[in-house]
């Protein structure tokens, strides 16, 4: 017969049914302190946690708002260079044409000199006088404007 059985023939309690229970150890006024701290160090922690996501999650929306706004203005700024590439090669173009029919004219001006000088040559007089000079066997006046441009 073991200790925890009752002896035959002997009633039956509640008491005698159950098993020893162990008590916990008695908490001291100093573990009980210690315990709280523990707990409210456990609050604080889960606290900074939550604080802690919430900021991060602050952030990142800010980081997805500041993307959005990135990739707008990115947009924006291709479309103006699409445009501004699209005028700069028609000026070039333009600036071509411009720089080609300055020369056709420089060419055709030039030509017009040569003829006009040719032509006010021809009727020079052969007769030298005192404000002239002997140019091809002619004799051209020195003071004459028309002329001196002419010959540049």
């Amino acid at each position: 017969m073991s200790a925890h059985e009752p002896a035959i023939g002997s009633p039956l309690t509640a008491l005698d049914r159950l098993e020893p229970v162990y008590a916990p150890p008695v908490r001291t006024a100093a573990s009980s302190a210690e315990e709280e701290r523990r707990r409210r160090r456990m609050i604080s922690n889960r606290e900074s946690a939550r604080r802690s996501r919430l900021r991060k999650q602050r952030q990142l929306e800010g980081l997805r708002l500041e993307a959005n706004r990135l990739g707008s203005q990115n947009r924006g700024l291709a479309d103006r260079l699409g445009a501004l590439s699209y005028y700069a090669a028609l000026f070039r173009r333009e600036n071509a044409r411009l720089r080609d029919d300055s020369a056709a004219l420089r060419r055709r001006l030039d030509d017009i000199r040569r003829s006009a000088l040719w032509w006010r040559l021809v009727r020079m007089p052969q007769m030298p006088s005192a404000d002239s000079a002997d140019v091809g066997g002619r004799y051209v006046p020195v003071n004459d404007p028309i002329l001196a441009s002419l010959m540049v």
